[in-house]
């Protein structure tokens, strides 16, 4: 059984969160948000705020999930052809991004749309043609 799409999933899942973290959608229950949760249960109404207690150790676990996101075996799951131009796409990176494509179908009687994305550079997102009968976002 091969466990490396497993794997690779599950770190990228966490990379996910981790990100979201850093840019203030922390769960972290060592966060300074959660400090004064003594005085939440007193019905005060104090300024909660993602602070410095948990950045260091989100950067740090940032940093080791991409060295491991980085290995040999995670390649072929990391890096992709772009749709346009046939580079090198890395899916974790932050010059990509996903151009969607809807078209409404007829399905057992009812009106629904079908749905179809491709991954691109973001520098190549201009040069996707919208295929016939179909419209471009959602």
């Amino acid at each position: 059984m091969n466990k490396y799409p497993d794997e690779y999933y599950f770190l990228a899942e966490k990379l996910e969160e981790i990100t979201w973290a850093l840019e203030g959608s922390c769960n972290d229950i060592d966060c300074d948000k959660y400090m004064y949760k003594e005085l939440l249960k007193k019905r005060y109404n104090p300024i909660l705020k993602h602070s410095y207690s948990c950045i260091p150790k989100l950067k740090l676990e940032k940093e080791a999930v991409m060295r491991l996101v980085s290995l040999k075996k995670f390649n072929k799951f990391r890096y992709k052809k772009c749709a346009m131009c046939k580079r090198k796409l890395d899916y974790l990176g932050k010059n990509f991004t996903i151009v969607s494509f809807t078209r409404p179908i007829e399905f057992k009687g009812k009106k629904v749309y079908e749905y179809r994305g491709i991954y691109v550079h973001k520098q190549c997102n201009r040069k996707v043609i919208v295929p016939a009968g179909w419209q471009k976002g959602f």
